[in-house]
């Protein structure tokens, strides 16, 4: 019996083993939690699909992988010498799990320039991103004044509003995390209600922070949405990510404005297509001001 890398999402194409739960000689009972992936998008844990004996660990802890990929071997319920693991530096990702019964060394990795695993994955990323996707850019400044928001977070309208351009359900938010960022996504982004989607939010903001997102949680984003302006920053350009065709970023409000960036991958979307889109966006936000006054 094999274990190999699960596809976690739909773009998913490798990740990184950040712990194994067992050690080989180890009896393992399905849906057990029995290894960490770390990827670009999630941390996650992995559950057993076999009740066996772990056998030979092929990927040791801090090692890539790719989906597919053979990563360990189970015998059956008969008792096996462990061999040893794979010879690799053992890492964690900040917040791992600590149900692991042997130390595990942080992953400060100053071997890439202070970068975690999940840093250096989306640094990895963006390289590519720039290599292979004609990006481009474009700005809009947005009287956001008449918008009475009632405790819902701005990214709730930013979403909706990008959302409802697009015609699209699943829009993506990027999210900080310890180690580095994920995106969850928002599924029925363009129908849900403003406050609906304030809260599923701040669930999965929360569930990212505590490393608690599932597969499902991530993967499929029809586009992203980053605020860049959480931090003050009034106005920044992010690369689109490969696998997404645009990406919004609203900055910094500032006495009721803001300005909206949007970058997009120039094989979807020409000059005029990507300033239409934007100017949408400005609309659907008028309209959100419009249904407060109403």
């Amino acid at each position: 019996m094999d274990i190999e890398f699960p596809r976690l999402a739909d773009t998913l194409v490798d990740g990184i083993v950040s712990a194994w739960y067992k050690r080989p000689g180890d009896r393992v009972r399905r849906g057990e939690p029995l290894f960490a992936v770390e990827t670009d998008k999630v941390n996650t844990d992995v559950e057993s699909p076999h009740d066996g004996v772990l056998a030979e660990i092929l990927v040791a802890e801090g090692e890539r992988a790719e989906v597919g990929q053979l990563l360990a071997r189970f015998a059956g319920a008969a008792t096996v010498e462990a061999p040893p693991i794979a010879s690799s530096p053992h890492t964690s990702a900040p917040g791992e799990h600590t149900a692991v019964s042997r130390p595990i060394a942080p992953a400060a990795g100053s071997s890439n320039g202070g970068l975690t695993p999940m840093r250096k994955r989306i640094a990895e990323r963006m390289t590519e991103a720039r290599a292979t996707i004609a990006q481009g850019s474009c700005a809009r400044q947005v009287d956001l004044s008449a918008i009475e928001r009632h405790g819902v977070t701005w990214t709730a309208f930013f979403v909706k509003a990008f959302a409802q351009a697009l015609e699209a359900d699943r829009i993506g938010i990027a999210v900080e995390v310890p180690g580095g960022l994920v995106v969850p996504v928002i599924p029925d982004s363009r129908d849900a209600s403003i406050h609906d989607i304030g809260v599923r939010i701040a669930d999965l903001a929360d569930r990212a922070r505590r490393n608690a997102l599932t597969a499902v949680d991530v993967g499929g984003a029809a586009a992203t949405v980053t605020n860049v302006g959480a931090t003050g920053t009034l106005l920044a350009f992010p690369l689109v990510a490969p696998g997404e065709p645009v990406i919004l970023a609203p900055g910094a409000i500032v006495d009721g404005r803001c300005w909206l960036a949007l970058c997009y991958d120039r094989a979807h979307y020409d000059e005029y297509a990507a300033d239409q889109l934007l100017a949408t966006v400005v609309e659907q936000l008028a309209h959100a001001a419009d249904r407060a006054d109403g």
